[in-house]
């Protein structure tokens, strides 16, 4: 695991300058390498192959490609040995050197081959073309600047931004981070600044840059089988999901909230790892604490558990440094408890798993729920609307509003933290989403497309930015075994009735877990992994976030003044609740006020 940057130029001091700003990613080494056509530079957090030998950036055996990495290549011993066989001589034991020797053999199609999570850049000198690429589900970032004759990468914005790009920022991003608590996939908050996707490749040659597609989750060809079938094939998957996830040459341990999917996690850890750390949080606020349920899964599986308290004065202490960190707008408040528990944890481990990706894949989320009853509404007659939409039927009647708009623009309305009619009001910008996830409704299956919608935005852009940056900034790895793309596939082809069956959400993967875990633990009601927000807002931190978002400063470039105010003032006299929307305009004030000040 790394931190990778690198340009089209040569400038050792430069390079050196970039790679010191992403420290915290990789605080075991770093390494360089320079041409008069490329500069590229990894810093090192060791996990396998410990020795100088698995330095960035490696080369093949003659020094004419180079590569920096970022990630785990889970399969790697048998990329190893089909490579080795075809000739390829290997002078480490790093995943690294897999990468550099399957492009040799495979070309960019070599990405196609592996299973992990990984951003990498190689440079090609006999080629002059620059290939980089990142992971199918987008669990390591990477982001580029390129001007027509320039290209400038890294895996944080704050190594591109120390290039001396100028930044200005990008309006349509941050009303979409408004909307919805995160940037958009391919663009960042700045106009020139942006990601590349998730399972995509960029080539860099004679100074253009050319963007390409390797995969994409599918959801068609479901698999018509009994219960006890996918029961059998869910264990399978999990259990050689985390087996491939515990290769490493540093201690491994594991997130553990109390939950299904952290709690299966360890479970399926314990036949492999006798010794096994764990960590959790405890919240002060009884209805948001799951640590006795963590306890229990701990005592259950004989682990060495360790529990963190955490309260309103963590957020207050932790938030300035983090909103720093995150580079971009981050609205989701439970960075802040994830950003604990790592750094608590990497105080054991180098390596945590997470049971992070099991609701995208198997319908997880209360949400599903309201999506369901919503795709009903394609069945109501339309001349029965509009009287029921006179009638005061209170959620009912909020729900039947939507009855107008199409899937796609149901899913993206549900998502916002604002309603269309308040986000008119309150952003100064004139900005619609209703199209952005308009592509991944293609499905028959309205739950289908649910789930491809939230894998390819919610969980990259926000669940996995909040698992790489709050985990990485304390140089602990985080593993996600539910996130193996073999895994997600397989689970795609499971009929959605068997992961919503009436009431209950996740049914196939609860009752794959039937004698494995407590019962008490699989049927239990979901929490969620978050801090007490909406009871912080009004009481501990209301005179932080009530006094910083009443206060003229930058962030009325981009939003009403008058209208905030108004929503201040209903929310706090509890007239309406507005928790999540005014939490995302809080990150983004703090936000402003340090972008203001140079991040200083």
């Amino acid at each position: 695991m790394c931190g990778i940057v690198g340009f089209n130029w040569n400038d050792k001091r430069l390079i050196k300058a970039m790679s010191d700003e992403i420290r915290h990613r990789g605080p075991d080494d770093s390494g360089f390498y320079t041409d008069r056509r490329v500069s590229l530079g990894s810093r090192r957090l060791s996990i396998i192959d410990l020795s100088e030998k698995g330095k960035q950036p490696i080369s093949n055996e003659d020094g004419t490609k180079w590569i920096v990495f970022n990630g785990e290549i889970y399969n790697f011993i048998e990329l190893r040995q089909e490579l080795k066989k075809k000739g390829h001589k290997f002078r480490t034991g790093t995943d690294t050197e897999a990468i550099i020797h399957a492009y040799e053999e495979y070309g960019r199609r070599c990405v196609e081959k592996f299973n992990g999570m990984f951003a990498f850049a190689i440079w090609d000198s006999k080629r002059k073309e620059l290939f980089i690429a990142r992971d199918r589900l987008g669990k390591k970032p990477l982001f580029y600047f390129h001007n027509g004759k320039k290209l400038v990468f890294a895996s944080e914005i704050k190594s591109i931004l120390g290039a001396g790009i100028r930044a200005s920022i990008n309006k349509e991003a941050l009303y979409f981070y408004l909307t919805y608590g995160y940037t958009p996939a391919n663009k960042s908050i700045f106009n020139n600044i942006n990601k590349l996707e998730a399972g995509c490749t960029l080539l860099f040659k004679d100074s253009k840059i050319g963007i390409e597609r390797y995969w994409q989750m599918g959801f068609s060809d479901k698999i018509n089988e009994s219960e006890d079938f996918f029961v059998k094939k869910i264990r399978e998957h999990l259990d050689l999901a985390v087996k491939r996830r515990l290769v490493a040459d540093v201690p491994v341990g594991a997130f553990l909230s109390g939950g299904l999917d952290s709690s299966a996690i360890v479970a399926c850890i314990k036949k492999y790892k006798s010794d096994l750390k764990t960590f959790s949080i405890s919240f002060d606020y009884s209805q948001f604490d799951e640590s006795k349920y963590a306890r229990m899964v701990s005592e259950k599986f004989d682990t060495e558990h360790h529990d963190i308290s955490f309260d309103a004065d963590d957020v207050r202490e932790l938030l300035p440094n983090l909103v720093k960190q995150y580079d971009e707008p981050f609205g989701d408040p439970s960075m802040v408890p994830t950003y604990l528990v790592s750094k608590v944890a990497r105080k054991h481990v180098t390596v945590s798993l997470s049971g992070d990706g099991g609701d995208e894949s198997f319908l997880g989320y209360e949400r599903y729920l309201q999506y369901r009853l919503l795709a009903l509404q394609d069945y109501l007659p339309k001349k029965f609307i509009s009287p029921l939409l006179s009638l005061p039927f209170g959620k009912l009647r909020n729900y039947l509003e939507f009855i107008k708009l199409n899937q796609y623009e149901k899913y993206a309305e549900l998502r916002a933290n604002f309603r269309s009619d308040l986000r008119k009001n309150l952003f100064l910008g004139n900005f619609d989403f209703s199209d952005y996830c308009k592509k991944f409704f293609v499905y028959p299956d309205y739950l289908d497309n649910i789930s491809n919608a939230d894998i390819n935005t919610y969980l990259v852009d926000d669940i996995l930015t909040k698992l790489d940056r709050s985990s990485m900034f304390v140089s602990l790895e985080a593993r996600a075994p539910f996130l193996d793309y073999g895994f997600m596939e397989f689970s795609a082809k499971i009929p959605t009735s068997l992961k919503l069956k009436g009431n209950e959400a996740k049914y196939i993967l609860k009752k794959s877990l039937v004698g494995i875990l407590p019962k008490s633990i699989i049927y239990r009601k979901k929490q969620g992994f978050t801090f007490p927000l909406e009871i912080y807002m009004r009481k501990e931190l209301k005179e932080l976030v009530r006094g910083s978002l009443s206060e003229k400063s930058e962030l009325d470039r981009y939003v009403s003044r008058n209208y905030l105010d108004k929503l201040l003032r209903l929310h706090y006299n509890k007239e309406k609740d507005y928790t999540s929307g005014l939490w995302t305009i809080f990150i983004l004030k703090l936000w402003l006020d340090q972008y203001a000040n140079g991040f200083n």
